[in-house]
């Protein structure tokens, strides 16, 4: 479990990139939340933010190609609305979520 420290310096970064990008958050706080927790955890232990939802030793072997946000995040984004770490999503993916969640189609 990582420190209170680590979280909330990857919730800073997260929110700022948001905030700052195109991007928005996927719109689902459990998800994020775990991507959250998954990316502290790889920030204490191998000092970078390596993307949780790829196997550690192909992330280092990458390099920073898969620190967060990584490389293939963008195309991720226009393939499929959303990064496959389902962190970050299109605002047009967010805002057809949200629509589904209130019942309109």
């Amino acid at each position: 479990m990582p420190s209170d420290a680590a979280r909330a310096k990857v919730k800073k970064f997260v929110e700022t990139y948001v905030r700052k990008g195109p991007y928005a958050l996927y719109p689902d706080a459990v998800v994020t939340d775990n991507v959250i927790e998954g990316l502290a955890d790889n920030l204490e232990a191998h000092g970078k933010m390596y993307c949780p939802c790829t196997p550690i030793d192909e992330c280092i072997a990458q390099g920073s190609a898969m620190v967060c946000p990584c490389t293939p995040h963008e195309s991720d984004i226009e393939k499929q609305g959303y990064c496959d770490c389902a962190l970050f999503a299109s605002r047009d993916f967010v805002a057809a979520e949200n629509l589904k969640k209130s019942g309109q189609k």
